[in-house]
């Protein structure tokens, strides 16, 4: 019997949860498609823009340097391979890294120090209804790509933990390099394989010192690339970012509510979540420590799973503090949830076997199949009712009912003169325009970057499309504009209007 015929052998149960998983997704946007939102306009654009171009750039022409490029690369491949625009294959590329995803989950967790089938089909069908993970792939975001990254990259660290070669230590630095080319955060996996390597108590100093340097050297290199370029095209290397503006209590308070929302606890409150946040760092970080102290633990997947959930999360909460993006959500921190997983259930097959008495492990079954049995529960009760929502207005995004049936939407799909190659036309939804009118019109600027505002104010005459959908507090409001234009109203809906700004001296 070969290597794959024994892996799928054993694997059944985690082949059939992925092709739940794939029908979960298909399900999910059998009404609306994919959900998009802002970021995924980014990326839609620049893949579509290289296909056409050569070029990463926006919708305005610019260069993408928000983001990194990998995941709009690996969309244009898609798109280039199949022929079709990312907007039609998107339910079926997710359901696929969904399906993934959960296979190399039941992968891993075969592999764990300690564990039961029942344990591991538990976890899987955890996995599979999961509404954290299916929130995402749901959505064209670079985290279902990310995710997927994160388990081979666990998966070819615990390779190198085996022999420690240089070629599986180079393989899993191509993917973490991968990885932190998807998303910023993945320089996280290279944190914690320098982690792991320093800690390796059966390597000496010289060579770990050349281990970390030559996974470090490999892991950075994409995003170096993609940083030079940036700075070369638009003089910053991630582009205009703020200061952050919340404390690090509350992004303490705000993880610890995420935390609290994947294994459904109902209490809630600013202690409670602050407590919770601790309290699961301190054990896990104790855990790490106890398997650098027992090195058969310290060479297996829950190790490499604890590292890099410390790493990561910590650098959330700390690149959140110090840098100002989007509220810790369950989004930001999804790619933890399964080391999440993984490490607070690991050691209950083993606590299980250690009890002296047979009643005893049966008091000990009933109670932790009981747990998985109310978290699964919930987890039914939630992608139920998100679910029934979902098959009414479409997922929450530019796909929705409230964006796709807008009446200002509708006016302008079959009005395209306020596009002219003239206009100079702006939006507080600028994404939402190029989304459903396949037209690039400039963003409103926030009122943070004075020179943007400044240029903004200078132009004349400018159409200004503005809709009343999920205001952003951050763009210039129509109070401040009309303070130093003249406005007038062209035509109005019941959830917009479109406008005509000039400058008050003209």
């Amino acid at each position: 019997m070969n290597s794959v015929t024994r892996v799928l052998k054993s694997n059944i149960d985690s082949l059939i949860a992925s092709a739940v998983g794939f029908t979960i997704i298909m399900l999910f946007t059998q009404y609306s498609g994919i959900g998009i939102s802002p970021d995924s306009i980014a990326y839609t654009c620049a893949s579509r823009n290289f296909i056409a171009t050569g070029s990463f750039t926006d919708i305005i022409g610019l260069p993408l340097v928000a983001f990194p490029l990998f995941y709009p690369f690996f969309l244009s491949i898609l798109m280039f391979i199949t022929q079709t625009d990312i907007i039609s294959i998107a339910p079926y590329l997710n359901g696929f890294l969904f399906a993934t995803v959960i296979f190399l989950s039941g992968f891993i967790i075969e592999k764990f120090k300690y564990k039961t089938k029942l344990y591991k089909r538990i976890l899987l069908t955890i996995i599979t209804f999961c509404p954290s993970l299916i929130e995402v792939y749901t959505m064209l975001w670079s985290e279902t790509l990310f995710i997927l990254l994160v388990l081979v990259f666990i998966l070819f660290f615990h390779r190198y933990f085996r022999a420690h070669s240089i070629t599986t230590l180079v393989t899993a630095a191509i993917v973490a390099a991968l990885a932190f080319d998807t998303r910023y955060a993945g320089i996280t996996l290279i944190a914690t394989g320098c982690m792991l390597i320093f800690f390796d108590k059966n390597l000496g100093w010289r060579k770990k010192t050349e281990h970390i340097l030559l996974f470090g050297s490999i892991g950075v290199s994409l995003a170096a690339f993609n940083l030079i370029r940036n700075v070369l095209e638009n003089g910053l290397a991630t582009g205009m970012r703020q200061k952050g503006i919340t404390t690090l209590s509350k992004n303490i308070e705000f993880s610890g509510g995420v935390l609290s929302d994947w294994f459904t606890i109902q209490f809630r409150g600013q202690f409670f979540f602050e407590i919770l946040a601790g309290a699961i760092m301190i054990l896990f970080v104790v855990f790490f420590i106890r398997n650098i102290r027992h090195w058969k633990a310290y060479y297996t997947y829950e190790n490499a799973s604890v590292a890099f959930f410390i790493v990561y999360v910590l650098f959330i909460i700390i690149s959140s503090t110090i840098s100002r993006y989007e509220t810790i959500n369950n989004r930001l921190l999804v790619p933890a949830f399964l080391p999440a997983l993984w490490i607070s259930t690991c050691q209950i097959p083993k606590w299980r076997a250690k009890l002296p008495h047979q009643k005893l492990r049966w008091i000990f079954f009933a109670f932790s199949v009981g747990i998985g049995t109310v978290v699964i529960g919930s987890y039914f009760a939630i992608n139920k009712e998100n679910l029934s929502y979902m098959k009414e207005t479409g997922i929450p995004g530019y796909t929705e009912d409230t964006w796709t049936k807008s009446r200002i939407v509708n006016y302008l799909q079959k009005n395209e003169e306020y596009f002219d190659s003239d206009s100079t036309v702006y939006s507080n939804h600028s994404q939402a325009v190029y989304f459903l009118t396949n037209h690039s019109v400039s963003s409103l600027p926030e009122r943070v970057y004075k020179q943007d505002v400044k240029e903004f104010l200078a132009e004349s005459p400018i159409v200004l499309i503005w809709f009343y959908n999920d205001p952003n507090p951050d763009l210039l409001t129509m109070k401040e504009i009309r303070q130093c234009k003249k406005v007038e109203r062209v035509k109005s809906f019941s959830d917009g209007a479109i406008y005509i700004l000039k400058n008050k001296s003209n």
